[in-house]
């Protein structure tokens, strides 16, 4: 019920506080990715972090509207490699070299669900704008700055 009152708007202003009864249309496993929440759960819970921010006060300082374009191996739960802040509020968040992944494969979301789904990106809230950083693989590696030259940004 908690998810109902939140995402179905005016609808229960509309009914007068009728119980309304919802479904969630859901992907199938190969199509999950970590923006689909579990709306059998209560909202606020560990299982969907992305969308606590609709029922919480913005802890971040970024704009609240932050995007990100992002790949679907991190959508999936795959290694955020390379982060970019190109402007204010908007961001290039990869699994791997940016240029490399296809276009069919990237996706624009909100910077939020990427914030609470991996910890590990929160330093990205402090770059500045055209700046970045970038880890290896492992699962141990570290964030490294990018460095600047004529030409373009090299590790």
């Amino acid at each position: 019920m908690s998810w109902a009152k939140t995402l179905m708007l005016g609808a229960f202003d509309y009914y007068r506080g009728k119980n309304i009864e919802a479904y969630q249309i859901v992907p199938d496993e190969s199509h999950w990715t970590i923006d689909v929440p579990d709306l059998s759960q209560p909202l606020g819970q560990i299982q969907a972090p992305g969308w606590r921010c609709w029922n919480e006060e913005w802890k971040y300082p970024v704009p609240k509207d932050s995007m990100a374009l992002t790949d679907l191996t991190v959508l999936r739960g795959g290694r955020i490699t390379e982060v970019m802040r190109w402007e204010e509020d908007q961001w290039e968040i990869f699994s791997g070299a940016g240029p490399d992944i296809p276009e069919s494969e990237r996706r624009v979301i909100e910077l939020r669900v990427l914030l609470e789904a991996d910890k590990s990106l929160l330093p990205a809230v402090d770059l500045e704008v055209e700046t970045g950083f970038w880890r290896d693989p492992e699962p141990e590696s570290e964030w490294h700055p990018w460095r600047k030259r004529q030409e373009g940004m090299v590790q």
